[in-house]
């Protein structure tokens, strides 16, 4: 076990590496210049001249290799330094401290709801198979597919603003430490639309894996023991259904991050979707990647921390 947690500790290092690698090397691939994007929105703008650019370049350091300004930045990053923002001059790592608890729990907020809400109705479609109920579980999982997050969310924003007069994407959303009810009135709406997809395809997944469980052998004697219908499905079929569900839901886990930038866009919730939204505009490279490596380790912590997971559901795996 302790040998295979190093490999993967490992495999981490190693993507979070390329990622710094290919967003660094594809940010300074963007057409256009930083100074000239930057200085468009400085009062300055109207008169650039390229002399300002030229000055602007050097006082950044934009005009040596991006070889040699990528080897600065891994070594900075190594003690701890994402360096610091084109645009504001401040720490990356203060940027991503002030907008990462929003969006750290809008995804939190939208995983949870998906599972409360996936799994016991893709187990309530699968016990009862052709019914009413099951029909209603599966034109929903068709629709959380169908539907896109950004559509959705416009959707929504929209509907509440004309029918009921609220402005979803005005609403006030302090931390969640400083005035909770406010907080999650602002959060649960792009929670829930966040949430549609992954909770669409939890519940079919949920659904089929159950119903190709409940015809295996084991779950056939639990019955002829004269076990209760809900003992069977909840002790024996429902564990056994679950890896395949959880494996689901880590590989899905990358998508939600991604879409929670279009819907902290879309709801105006400064996160950290937000910050890479204008970062990639203003070619801003410190923040773009130090985003993108923040959420990659995100994404790889949340597969190797799955992985782990499997061991305590099915005492029958065992790593070497």
């Amino acid at each position: 076990m302790s040998g295979y947690i190093v490999r993967r500790l490992i495999g981490v290092v190693v993507v979070v590496f390329l990622l710094s690698v290919i967003s660094f090397m594809l940010v300074n691939a963007f057409p256009g210049s930083t100074a000239e994007r930057l200085l468009s929105e400085s009062p300055q703008g109207g008169a650039l001249t390229q002399d300002l650019i030229d000055r602007f370049n050097r006082e950044l350091g934009l005009d040596r290799p991006v070889i040699e300004r990528y080897g600065d930045w891994l070594w900075n990053a190594l003690q701890g330094d994402l360096g610091r923002s084109f645009a504001t001059s401040e720490s990356v790592l203060n940027e991503l401290k002030i907008r990462l608890p929003r969006s750290i729990e809008l995804v939190i907020i939208a995983s949870l709801l998906s599972f409360l809400i996936a799994i016991p109705v893709g187990i309530i479609s699968a016990v009862k198979q052709n019914t009413p109920a099951d029909y209603a579980g599966r034109i929903f999982t068709i629709m959380g597919l169908a539907i896109p997050n950004f559509l959705l969310g416009i959707l929504v924003v929209s509907f509440v603003a004309k029918w009921i007069g609220v402005s979803l994407a005005t609403l006030p959303s302090p931390y969640i430490w400083d005035d909770p009810i406010t907080n999650l009135e602002a959060f649960i709406a792009p929670s829930l639309v966040l949430a549609a997809s992954l909770m669409a395809t939890l519940m079919r997944m949920q659904r089929s894996q159950l119903l190709e469980v409940v015809h295996e052998d084991y779950v056939r004697t639990a019955r002829a023991k004269g076990l209760s219908e809900r003992v069977v499905v909840m002790r024996h079929a429902l564990r056994n259904s679950f890896i395949p569900v959880l494996t689901i839901f880590a590989n899905q886990f990358a998508f939600l991050i991604s879409g929670a930038v279009i819907v902290e866009y879309i709801f105006r919730i400064n996160g950290v979707g937000a910050l890479l939204v204008t970062s990639i505009r203003r070619a801003d490279f410190p923040l773009v990647v130090g985003v993108v490596v923040v959420i990659g380790f995100g994404v790889v912590l949340i597969n190797l921390i799955t992985d782990l997971s499997y061991a305590w559901i099915d005492p029958r795996i065992r790593y070497g």
